[in-house]
Order: C-alpha cells, then structure tokens, then sequence
C-alpha cells in the first residue's frame, strides 16, 4: 500500500501474469466499514469500492515483481507545456501512471513503464458481509480473489499473484508500454521495495546477489550494495521529528547468513548497524498510516484535519512460527 502526494491512497495486487490491479484505498475503506456494520445489523447491502486495472506490455507477461509509483507532475506549468509540445514520451511529459516491473522472461533486468492515458475506474460489488464479521484480513484475500479472479484461476501459493488466472469480469487492464528497459544479461530483478513517496526511491533485488537503489524520478541507479545473495528489503527511517532531521536506511536481511544490517542513504557500502537473528524469516514493510488514514474527519470547514497522521516508515521480522521482531534505530 502507498500514499501519494496528494493524500490518496493505493492498494495494489501484483499477479504473475503481468496485470496490477490498483484499488483506491478509501473506498476500499469505506467498503470494509460498510460490511462491518451490516454484519452487525443483519443487512445485505454490497459494498462497494473503485479500482483501475492494468497490463503490462511484454513480449512473455510474465513478471517477478511490479509496483506502481503514481502520475508525474511537473511543477512548472510553462516547462510542462513545452515538453508536451515537443513529445508525446510519457518520460519527458506528464504520465498519468507510472509502474516498476521486473519481467521473468527476455532480457531486461528491469522496466520503467508510463503512460499518458487516463484508466477507466471500475466499481466493484462484492457481498462479503458475512466473511468480514468473521475476519477482515480474510475478507480483503476472498474479495480480491472472487471478483477479480475465477476460481478456477484462483491465486495460489505465497502471494497474490497467478500466471494464468483471467479476470473475472472478462475486461482488458489499460496497457502500459515499456518507455525503457535495464539490460545487463544475466541480471534479473526479484523484487522490488518502495521508499515513501517523499524519497522518491526503490531497492531492487537481484538474481547476482546485488541490491541497486533507483531514483524513481531520475530514472537513474544511484547507489549498489553487493553480497546480499537471497536477500529481503525494507526502508527504515530513524527519528520522530521533522523529516529534515530524520535519517533513511534500507534494511537488508540476508536469510543464509540470518543477519539483519542498516545502510544509511548517501553512505558508503558500509553497514550503518548489523545484528544476527537467524534463518526462517520475512522482512514486512509497514504502512505508513492505517487503512483510510488520509479520509478528512472533523466538522465540516475544518480542512487539513485527516483521520491519522504519517508516521516514520517501520518494517518488521515475521517467522513462519508466526514470531515477530521490531526494528528500530536509535539516533
């Protein structure tokens, strides 16, 4: 789940055979709330919530990993107006959206994928009143799988994901063209971990044991780690006061040494801290504010009030035995 700019929220589904599906965040909210209450209340009303679809364009659709960063805007309104007039490059103009994919076939190690087009928002309806009154983490899996996905195409395994699932519905995803490709055969990029919007960041993990840190509006690898063979990532920021004064680490945890080391942005290759844990565990990036956080509360007229403030970005251990460890920095 991220947070863009704008205080919008997007819950994103990533499925092996190239398609991402994009929820909006407060309607899926909302559409939680309301199977709640109805539970309670014995209703049959179906919740509702908005959502965009989209695919990628590959030659195989096969893909590891793909997340979605959100529109590019320039700040400038003359500089953006000039750029349009000279290109129709959703790289060198306002994309509308813009994703990260790691494909498992061909051989780019990774793609930046834009588009200039506006999706078309979809309006789901899925009764899942009774499911979420028993469990709501259930719920969100169930509602994901029995609307966008048939059951004969179910997601299987660790993730949401499927390489052959069709969607339910039967809609073609908004095709996202590839603007450009890394290729450094025989890198392949496993997966791929998002920094908070404000940073503008993504560590990507790779098939030789490497981790590269992407800016995202730059489009350019600005800082390598090297020996992280089956590594895990995450973003920590140390600190609780202005973001000024707040310090970005990325969190590694490397499950054949089971150790868990910090690296500071904009520091050398060193390790900031480095601890032993063992093997066996997940690194889990923690939301930066709860579920339907940026939706305004309060009397009407009182703007800028949301429902719960950002807080730093955290990440967590999970064992399979369903232990948890926190991770925290002291500065």
């Amino acid at each position: 789940m991220r947070y863009a700019a704008e205080d919008t929220e997007e819950v994103c589904l990533t499925y092996a055979d190239g398609t991402l599906v994009s929820v909006d965040g407060r309607s899926l909210y909302l559409a939680l709330r309301l199977c709640l209450s109805e539970a309670l209340d014995g209703g049959a009303e179906e919740p509702v919530f908005q959502y965009k679809k989209w695919s990628f364009e590959l030659n195989e659709p096969l893909v590891s990993d793909a997340v979605s960063y959100g529109p590019s805007a320039h700040r400038d309104p003359l500089a953006a107006l000039a750029k349009s007039a000279l290109t129709s490059s959703p790289l060198l103009s306002d994309a509308t959206a813009r994703f990260l994919v790691a494909p498992q076939h061909g051989d780019a190690a990774f793609g930046v994928f834009m588009t200039n087009e506006h999706a078309a928002t979809s309006v789901s309806a899925v009764d899942i009143a009774g499911r979420v009154a028993a469990r709501v983490t259930g719920a969100v899996l169930h509602m994901a799988r029995s609307y966008f996905w048939r059951s004969s195409g179910a997601p299987s395994g660790g993730g949401l994901t499927d390489a052959g699932g069709v969607p339910a519905s039967g809609e073609a995803g908004t095709t996202v063209p590839c603007t450009f490709a890394v290729r450094d055969s025989p890198r392949k990029v496993l997966d791929i971990s998002l920094a908070p919007a404000v940073y503008g960041l993504a560590a990507l993990t790779d098939s030789l044991g490497r981790i590269l840190l992407f800016d995202l509006e730059s489009c350019e690898a600005v800082q390598m780690l090297k020996g992280q063979r089956g590594s895990q990532c995450a973003w920590l920021e140390g600190g609780n006061g202005p973001m000024d004064r707040r310090r970005m680490f990325v969190v590694v945890y490397t499950g054949r040494r089971g150790t868990v080391e910090l690296f500071e942005l904009g520091s050398p290759g060193q390790a900031f801290a480095s601890v032993f844990i063992g093997p066996g565990w997940r690194l889990v990036q923690c939301p930066e504010q709860p579920l339907g956080g940026s939706l305004p509360v309060g009397p009407v007229g009182r703007a800028g009030r949301r429902a719960a403030l950002p807080v730093p970005t955290k990440c967590i251990l999970m064992s399979s035995k369903g232990e948890m460890a926190s991770i925290d920095v002291s500065i």
